[in-house]
């Protein structure tokens, strides 16, 4: 064995390297056991708050397991918290605070001390200040409490809202959120199939940023054309190997023939001459490759030879010269603009009919994904908020599961939109993930241009979020106008007396009794109370005839009263006509969007073609009475025996006639279509047999309605293909779907001549250009749900002395006698459950008459579903202004530049280039939550030496530096596939420091821990030094301690041991004067060692005072390696006391590192086992000098005692002698044994020596 060392190894003063091992594949299984236990939990909270709205968490705790996440998070913060309840200082506080030792401890992130014993708890922390010692052990076990989720505790049970913070859940709060976080707990998370999205080697990936070079890719089509003489590749094994099919390939059953066709024979053959003849692994008889790599190269061949830009720079959104969400494309569905696509295919790139859905699949899948989820409903219109959310869904899935999406149902990502996000991992990545959607939304609608968003992709999606947040905004403005009461007569008067008889009690309570003036039509009625509001509103209060019957007068109680009483009559107008005016622009709006939500074609026949408006009503025919002369005889006689025509009055009909809806006929290109317009639900709908039925009938050219004064023959009863009821009564649409009755004609509009480019506006663009204002003023005009006499009668009231003045005390017909909808579906509106909130209103129920208010309140109810169902639907639109913020501050937009990120997700590819920090923490998180991925698996179940994580370039003088995941074949490194296969040519310069992603508990240690142990090591390393120096003083030890001194040190004579002596006494007196501020503490640096010595800075230190140098830094610890070796060696502070002791021997003594003791990979609590191998063999003169010219050139024996690792092992060794001679004298056995059974020749397998034995 040799250990070389480079130049720049004798000017570093580094300790003792940490060694990689990888991380065992152990946290996943117990994570899963917590979570199973927190999921039990967690139902049956939800299950006792099912009641309300809330959920509680407090007091619920789950068992830690040990080899958890959280539990091997908790170690190091536990190991503390046990040493310091161990110290004296603070059992001397138990004792002053009179705390039982035994009490169960915890601190909470809140910086609070907990004892608990004997049921009761109790909170000391600012006790604390009687034991200033134990300061830095508080700060530093506080943080850990911050940083694990709020509490460090010794006992094996952590609350179940710890165990959330700590895995970066977000708190349930709601029984809604709770049952989300079940959901997502419970359900199975998608994977990738097995080869992804088909673009592995092509496209790069966030595990696989290597792919093919530009070169390779043109080697590669030009070897395929080579091969078959420019044929299409696809066509060419398709015929070969699928042949013989008269029909084409359908979308359906694109993968299985896909997956038929790589997997043959004759594909086999194929993908191994393109591996031959490329020089990629799997070329040399030695290099064997599986099926499954195989046809993964072939999946890449069929890719390059589709289209010549496959791998290349391609302008947003096209995939082979094809725009897939070109403006034209607008609210059209996917399987549309694919069909589309596959024609394009077949026009331009040599691909068949029976083939295009083979070449489509193939390229969507890389490219598109959201095109090939199964079961697509053709209402998911492209353009659509809708299609946004969907299409941020899909990225999600894809970044999480490249290729996941497509094995998956429209109805499991409905699923998915409907749930909110349940960890902080999930709200970054939506934010994020809904960018370009929301980006491709405003190229779609005319909202931005491509150049635009070329110049400035940041730029253009602000305007994206401000417009898409606007149509939202719209919904929710028109819910809150149609919400707001009109003012009636009563509120007005109310409002009056509020001002001019303040802090009265009894404004509307019946107490006022008419004393005096009673009038000759109210003398003979019965005397009542009226309360001061009624009498306000018919003017009755001034007059002062009103008092209360006992008690001090109203009259005096308020003297300011009379004179200030102002009519209701003039404000209640004022008010009422400005309300009037706002609550018809909202209804004209409702009804706007419900216009401008129809399909394209259905909204181009409304605004194009000869619009023809019709009514719905039941009939209302009766027998017409004859109205005989009075001087006539037997007149009554007459009236029974003589027959009678039914006739229907206007007057009747227009009573019975539906106030809540109209059907809209336009003749357009030809062809009459028909549209209900449900004008109280804002709904609007084709019905083809109802336009059948008019055309039929011939109701086109029928009459107006005439005048209400005229009677007619009954207008024919039809059966209709809709529910009558939707009109008359309200009742929510699709329930019913035939009756019987009338359709009358209202009026026409004529064909509004429109640009050619109309039909290519979307719903956003629709609405905002008005073009629906003269159908929607039709409409409210001639059939509005309410007039403006009919609001103003309803809200101007009648109070009882008005009503008994006009003889009306029995009925009180001021109230309108329509029938209006009771909604007992309001509930679903109003419902926080999200099931019933999409499925909206499932049922209505008939109910007697009721106020023209309250029909004006269910509009606000329906309007304020539309904002809700607008809100779920456009979640987008509030997580793409977060995106925003983060590309903002976390990422570095390159304008103009059009590049995937540099983790190789699909997100952002058009425009942000730079710091994916966050990105990169989301997918890790999410990734851990639904399991390790395939590498990290491979990487923990195989020799590390065989997989590795690394960097390399792809030339020594590009910049571009790749992260890549590497295997050893035959001593040469390749890239690794997804399955754990090498592919492709060699990667030269490949650097396998990298660690693996660091264990989850590095990231909750705070620098405050790495410093009260580099705190607590100082003192053990001046013993340990001090221990040493008493060993070579002792003349009864000279025997012994030369031992030790020959085998590392190569010399064991006096004056070796003087200098020896004198060195220690050097470095005893450094570390006394040595400080924490002294060290720099460094989790950014890439890094092998534990520390390093910074001589220069080292000398000032040495040089100046001190006192004042306290706080001058010149030993920098790398923390992430030093907590990891510390937590490894089970927090034993004897490897921090020698890590140390190392470090200050490259002080005065100014020793050099040429070789270390190594890591046995035995990790005991208790104890440290080295294997000094490589120490005894540099003592022997067998280390070579790692000089290429000379390789057997080795160092000589002297060389020992100026290396610095051989000083610090002989230093604890020699203070091992004094506290533990046994097991001095056991490592010394093991030392001459190892070199006897060498022939004092070189070691080459371990020399295990036990040292910090506690």
């Amino acid at each position: 064995m040799t250990i070389k060392n480079t130049d720049i190894t004798f000017q570093r003063q580094l300790s003792r390297p940490s060694t990689y091992i990888p991380p065992q594949n152990h946290n996943s299984q117990k994570d899963n056991i917590e979570r199973q236990e927190f999921l039990s939990k967690l139902k049956r909270r939800a299950q006792v708050y099912s009641h309300s709205k809330e959920v509680s968490l407090e007091g619920a705790s789950i068992s830690l397991e040990s080899g958890s996440s959280l539990e091997e998070a908790l170690q190091p913060a536990s190991a503390m918290l046990r040493k310091m309840v161990e110290k004296a200082s603070f059992k001397k506080l138990l004792m002053k605070l009179q705390l039982s030792e035994d009490s169960l401890f915890e601190i909470t992130a809140d910086g609070k001390v907990k004892a608990h014993y004997a049921g009761r708890t109790l909170s000391f922390e600012s006790a604390f200040k009687l034991a200033p010692d134990l300061d830095d052990d508080l700060v530093a076990l506080v943080e850990m409490a911050q940083l694990t989720g709020g509490v460090v505790t010794l006992d094996d049970q952590v609350s179940m809202t710890q165990w959330l913070r700590f895995h970066r859940y977000l708190l349930p709060r709601t029984v809604i959120d709770a049952q989300n976080l079940i959901a997502f707990l419970e359900q199975p998370q998608p994977v990738s199939p097995p080869f992804g999205n088909y673009w592995e080697m092509i496209k790069a990936g966030e595990n696989n940023p290597l792919t093919m070079s530009s070169a390779e890719r043109s080697r590669l089509r030009a070897l395929i054309k080579e091969y078959i003489k420019g044929r299409p590749l696809l066509e060419y094994l398709s015929g070969t190997i699928l042949g013989g099919r008269s029909t084409h390939f359908k979308r359906s059953d694109a993968e299985y023939f896909l997956q038929k066709l790589v997997s043959s024979s004759i594909a086999l053959i194929w993908a191994k001459g393109i591996v031959r003849d490329l020089d990629w692994y799997g070329a040399q008889d030695n290099q064997p490759l599986s099926d499954e790599s195989l046809q993964q190269i072939l999946f890449t061949a069929l890719l390059l030879d589709l289209h010549p830009m496959v791998g290349e720079q391609q302008p947003r959104n096209q995939v082979a010269g094809f725009d897939l969400y070109a403006a034209q494309h607008i609210e059209k569905s996917f399987a549309s603009v694919q069909t589309e696509f596959e024609r394009h295919l077949i026009n331009n790139h040599r691909i068949s009919e029976q083939n295009a859905a083979l070449a489509s699949h193939l390229l969507l899948a890389g490219t598109a994904p959201e095109f090939l989820v199964k079961d697509l409903p053709p209402t998911l219109l492209i353009g659509t908020p809708q299609w946004v959310d969907y299409c941020r869904i899909i990225e999600v899935q894809e970044i999480i599961s490249p290729g996941s999406s497509r094995s998956m149902t429209h109805a499991q990502i409905q699923h998915l939109m409907k749930s909110d996000s349940v960890t902080e991992s999930q709200q970054t990545l939506n934010a994020l993930a809904a960018v370009d959607p929301v980006i491709d939304w405003a190229l779609l609608n005319g909202i931005a241009t491509h150049n635009e968003v070329n110049r400035s992709t940041k730029d253009s999606l602000e305007v994206a979020v401000a417009a898409y947040a606007r149509h939202a905004k719209t919904f929710a403005e028109t819910a809150e106008t149609l919400s707001r009461p009109l003012p009636t007569r009563k509120s007005v008067a109310l409002d009056i007396l509020k001002q001019v008889a303040k802090g009265c009690t009894y404004l509307e309570d019946d107490v006022l009794h008419q004393k005096s003036n009673r009038s000759l039509e109210d003398a003979y009625a019965k005397p009542f109370l009226i309360s001061p509001v009624e009498l306000h509103m018919s003017n009755d209060l001034q007059t002062g005839d009103w008092d209360l019957k006992h008690g001090e007068s109203i009259y005096k109680a308020f003297p300011k009263m009379l004179p200030n009483l102002i009519s209701p009559d003039g404000e209640f107008y004022r008010q009422f006509n400005r309300n009037y005016v706002s609550q018809a622009q909202a209804m004209s709006t409702h009804l706007k969007l419900a216009l401008s939500s129809l399909p394209l074609p259905d909204r181009a026949r409304l605004l194009r073609g000869q619009v023809t408006i019709f009514s719905v009503r039941p009939s209302v025919a009766t027998p017409r009475p004859i109205n005989y002369p009075p001087m006539i005889p037997f007149s009554s006689l007459l009236d029974v025996i003589t027959p009678k025509d039914p006739m229907e009055s206007q007057k009747d009909k227009e009573r019975a006639t539906g106030r809540y809806g109209v059907v809209m006929c336009t003749y357009f290109e030809g062809r009459l279509s028909c549209y209900e317009l449900f004008t109280l639900h804002g709904v609007c709908r084709e019905n083809i047999e109802l336009a059948e039925l008019i055309e039929r009938e011939n109701l086109l050219h029928t009459s107006p309605r005439g005048s209400e004064k005229n009677y007619s023959h009954p207008a024919p009863v039809h059966q209709l293909p809709t529910d009558i009821e939707c009109y008359t009564h309200g009742v929510t649409p699709g329930l019913v779907n035939t009756s019987r009755g009338v359709i009358e004609k209202i009026g026409e509009l004529s064909a509004t001549r429109l640009p050619s480019n109309t039909e290519s506006k979307g719903y956003y663009q629709s609405f905002y250009s008005n073009e629906f204002d003269p159908l929607v003023n039709f409409v409210l005009k001639h059939r509005p749900i309410a007039t403006y006499e009919e609001l103003v009668k309803e809200c101007w009231g009648q109070t009882r002395l008005e009503a008994l003045r006009a003889e009306r005390e029995e009925g009180l017909n001021t109230f309108l006698n329509i029938v209006v909808p009771f909604k007992s579906c309001i509930e679903d509106i109003s419902s926080d459950d999200q099931d019933r909130q999409f499925q909206g209103v499932v049922a209505c129920t008939l109910e007697a008459a009721m106020t023209l208010l309250l029909v004006v309140g269910v509009i606000a109810k329906v309007a304020s579903l539309a904002a809700r169902s607008m809100t779920l639907a456009t979640k987008a639109s509030a997580m793409a202004k977060t995106g925003l913020g983060l590309v903002s501050s976390l990422l570095n937009p390159l304008d103009g530049v059009t590049d995937l990120l540099k983790g190789g997700a699909k997100l952002l590819r058009k425009g942000f280039n730079g710091s994916i920090a966050a990105l990169e923490n989301a997918i890790s998180d999410l990734r851990r939550l639904r399991g390790q991925t395939q590498f990290e698996q491979l990487a923990r179940t195989v020799d590390s030496d065989i997989i590795r994580l690394g960097t390399w370039r792809p030339v020594d003088s590009s910049k571009d530096l790749f992260r890549v995941w590497g295997i050893r074949q035959n001593d040469e490194w390749y890239a690794l596939n997804r399955f754990g296969q090498p592919w492709g040519a060699k990667l030269k310069g490949f650097d396998f420091k990298l660690k693996l992603p660091t264990p989850h508990w590095h990231k909750v240690m705070p620098k405050s821990y790495a410093r009260t142990v580099i705190k607590e090591g100082l003192p053990l390393a001046s013993k340990k030094v001090d221990d040493a120096i008493n060993v070579l003083n002792d003349p009864t030890l000279i025997q012994e301690s030369n031992a030790v001194l020959d085998l590392l040190l190569a010399n064991d004579s006096s004056a070796a041991r003087s200098t020896y002596r004198d060195y220690l006494i050097a470095v005893k007196e450094d570390l006394s004067n040595i400080k924490p501020g002294n060290f720099i503490l460094d989790s950014s640096k890439e890094s092998d060692a534990i520390a390093e010595l910074h001589w220069g800075l080292y000398n000032d230190w040495k040089t100046g005072n001190k006192a004042q140098n306290a706080n001058h830094e010149f030993i920098r610890v790398y923390s992430n390696n030093f907590n990891d070796a510390y937590h490894r060696d089970h927090f034993n502070p004897g490897f921090t006391a020698d890590t140390f002791v190392h470090e200050i021997f490259h002080g005065a003594p100014k020793t050099k590192d040429f070789t270390y003791a190594e890591h046995s990979g035995i990790f005991q609590r208790g104890s440290q086992q080295l294997d000094v191998s490589p120490l005894l063999n540099l003592a022997n003169g067998k280390i070579s000098m790692g000089l290429p010219s000379f390789p057997n050139t080795n160092y000589n024996r002297g060389m020992a005692f100026k290396n610095a690792d051989s000083f610090a092992l002989t230093t604890s060794l020699l203070s091992q002698l004094k506290t533990n001679k046994q097991a001095y004298q056991q490592n010394i056995a093991t030392m001459k044994a190892a070199l006897k059974n060498a022939n004092h020749g070189y070691i080459s397998g371990q020399t295990l020596v036990k040292i910090n034995i506690l």
